[in-house]
This record gives C-alpha cells, structure tokens and sequence, in this order.
C-alpha cells in the first residue's frame, strides 16, 4: 500500500453513519475547524455513489453553507478515480447558473475544476472579472494546465490580478504548469519580474528561464546578489530557475549568461561541475 492509499483509508473506511457525516460537514467550517470538516467531507466523497440524491438535494437547499458543502463533495478532491463525472459536473454547472453567493460561487468552479471535464474551462471564464477574489482564484484553479487559447488568456490578466494569491497562481500555471510559449506569456511573466511579492517573480523566473528568454538573466542576478546565500540555496524556485540557465549555457553557450553563471559559482548554487561547463561554453565558443 503506498502512502496515498494509505492517507485516504480512514476515509474509506470510516465507520460512522452517512447522517453523522452530514451532520459535521454541515456544522463545521473548512477553514477555521480543518479536519473537523476535512474528514467526513471526504468520507462521504469515497460514498458519492450511494448518496448522490442526498448532495443533489443540498445543492438546491436555500442555505448557503448546504449549497457549498454539496458543491465541495460533488468535487471528489481527495478520490483519484472520480464517480460519474458527466453527473456532478452538470449539477455543478445547473447550480453556478443560478448561484449569487461568491463563496458558493468559489466552491463550484473548484469542484469543477477537481473533475477535469473540458466543459469546466467555458464555465470558468466568465467569473475571471468577478469582483471577489475568492471566485477570480477559484478560476485560476479551475484553468491551471489547460494550454488552449481562451485559458491563456485569462490566465494572463490574472496574472496581474490585485490579489496575491490569484496573481502568485497564476504565474504558477502560466510559467510551470504548460509548455505553451508565446510572446504575450512571455510578456505577463516579464511583467511580474518586478512584483513585491519574491515567490511570484520566482514562478516567473522559472517560467522565463524554462522558456530561454534572456530577459531572465538581469532579474535573476538582482535577486542572486541581493537574497542571503543560505535562502538562496534552500529556495526551490531559485534552484529551479538556475538549473534551468545551466541547461540552456550548456546547450548553447551565450556571454548573456555568465555573470549569472559566475553568481552561481560562488554561492554553490546547481551543479559545480555543470556550472563549470556551462562557465566554459559560455566564454570559449558564445553564440
């Protein structure tokens, strides 16, 4: 039994009755009692089959907090191999048409989004603008690592969204989580090269450096001379983006690169050995 099999059992088994459970994740809130909650949600996610009409009734229930916690369930988080998809997405969907509570709102776009059916994507997009930033990061959930075109999209003004969180995940899926590489993501992963915030530049270190854009060496220097030596070597974007510049001096040695390079060197950030060639590429035949 593997370590998920084995997290996700006391759900499968859990021996209390389905009215018990419903009782907790009606009562319980997912943020302030956690596993309080957690648990018997995802109990009765391992049941969608034998209490379906239970969660859809909760769905059309006027109580907000039925609504949501039905929404949660019929999302099937924490189930790999997820039950009868075409059937909770369009419930999902049949209840986002007539939702007005952004938290609501939030959790059905993410259950959405946990069920990777291609309809999720066209349901999302609309709530991109939405003034609540809950909703704006549940759409960033639910488009992360669909590379077609209308996702990109929003993915890129989300990017440069007033809220940290949908702007941090954002750059996360635009720069790591498809391979797509085109101007305009270039340009939005640019862009967040000088945010406030360290982790989002360095989701778009990552994504520039993986795309061989030499915009990356400037930024990425500034933030090797400027960050102490030991975060440095324990931050795994950084390390991420070095390795990835190792990679491209290797292939192709390019003077652009050898400042960083030489940063790289003296702080024993990557691979000596690597970075010593890429040091020698880079000075004895640059391109």
């Amino acid at each position: 039994m593997n370590m998920s099999e084995d997290w996700n059992l006391k759900y499968r088994t859990d021996p209390r009755s389905t009215d018990e459970l419903l009782s907790l994740a009606l009562t319980k809130d997912m943020d302030a009692d956690n596993e309080e909650f957690w648990h018997p949600v995802r109990s009765l996610q391992y049941r969608l089959r034998t209490v379906i009409e239970r969660i859809e009734e909760l769905l059309r229930n006027g109580d907000p907090k039925s609504r949501d916690t039905a929404a949660t369930i019929l999302g099937q988080s924490s189930v790999k191999e997820k039950w009868s998809v075409p059937r909770c997405v369009e419930n999902l969907l049949s209840a986002m048409s007539r939702e007005t509570s952004p938290k609501v709102l939030s959790s059905l776009i993410h259950a959405l989004g946990n069920l990777h059916d291609e309809r999720s994507v066209e349901a999302a997009l609309p709530y991109a603008t939405h003034p609540d930033h809950e909703v704006r990061y549940a759409v960033v959930h639910c488009l992360n690592g669909h590379a077609i075109d209308n996702a990109i999209h929003a993915m890129i003004q989300l990017s440069s969204d007033s809220d940290r969180d949908v702007r941090n995940w954002a750059t996360f899926g635009l720069g790591s989580q498809i391979e797509t590489d085109t101007p305009a993501i270039r340009d939005a992963l640019v862009a967040r090269l000088e945010d406030d915030d360290a982790e989002i530049r360095g989701e778009a270190l990552v994504g520039l450096a993986e795309r061989g854009d030499v915009r990356v060496a400037a930024s990425f220097l500034r933030e090797l001379t400027t960050i102490d030596p030991e975060t440095l070597r324990n931050w795994v974007l950084a390390i991420d983006t070095a390795n990835a510049i190792v990679r491209l001096a290797e292939e192709a040695g390019a003077l652009i690169w050898l400042p960083v390079l030489e940063k790289l060197q003296a702080l024993r950030i990557s691979d000596s050995s690597r970075v010593a060639a890429a040091i020698t590429r880079c000075t004895s035949d640059p391109t």
